[in-house]
């Protein structure tokens, strides 16, 4: 018997999951208590999502300066996010864990509603210093612009147990696109934590 034009044979599309895509791809915290420093990025970008660690750009001055700081003891590079809170007593997070080509991707309502997050693990891990890598983050962290220097902050973030406050210190981004500051412009800021940290010990 014919088919009858009206009833049409069902078709199954097979869609192909592309795992690789960096964009779905998130980098974890490297956290521990009471590190030394807690590095604050903005979130992962493509390039770190793509290589699984943080910082990983092949222009951004983070690793080259933290090598060079004071605070490591040996060149240190993106792959070594994984021991560094164990070997150095130092860690990562982000301010959204939200993979984005570029970090205007994000809006800022999405980035404001992680700041609660951000003061939570802070509060919880008692770091010595939290350092925000780009002044940026920080000013949408704190919710205002004006006012807001480099360097060490006069607010700190009282620890849950209530037996201390981590202090609070503004960087440059270590992106290689921001040419406002230069390597060793930067290398600076990372020295001057050096000092802080040490202060504290």
């Amino acid at each position: 018997m014919p088919k009858s034009p009206y009833f049409k044979q069902s078709t199954t599309t097979k869609i192909k999951v592309n795992n690789n895509d960096p964009l779905k791809k998130t980098i974890p915290d490297y956290l521990d208590y009471d590190l030394r420093v807690l590095f604050i990025g903005i979130n992962p970008g493509i390039t770190s999502a793509a290589r699984g660690h943080h910082f990983a750009g092949p222009t951004n001055h983070f690793w080259p300066c933290l090598s060079e700081s004071g605070l490591v003891d040996r060149v240190l590079t993106c792959k070594d996010d994984v021991t560094m809170t164990a070997e150095f007593n130092l860690g990562i997070t982000n301010l959204s864990a939200r993979t984005t080509r570029r970090a205007s991707d994000l809006t800022l309502a999405e980035q404001r509603e992680n700041a609660p997050l951000l003061t939570e693990k802070i509060s919880k891990y008692r770091p010595r210093v939290a350092c925000f890598v780009g002044k940026g983050i920080y000013e949408i962290y704190l919710g205002k612009t004006k006012g807001i220097k480099m360097g060490l902050q006069p607010n700190t973030i009282p620890w849950s147990n209530g037996k201390g406050a981590t202090k609070l210190f503004v960087m440059p981004s270590t992106s290689g696109i921001v040419s406002a500051y230069q390597k060793k412009d930067k290398l600076e800021f990372f020295q001057q934590l050096c000092i802080l940290v040490n202060q504290e010990n």
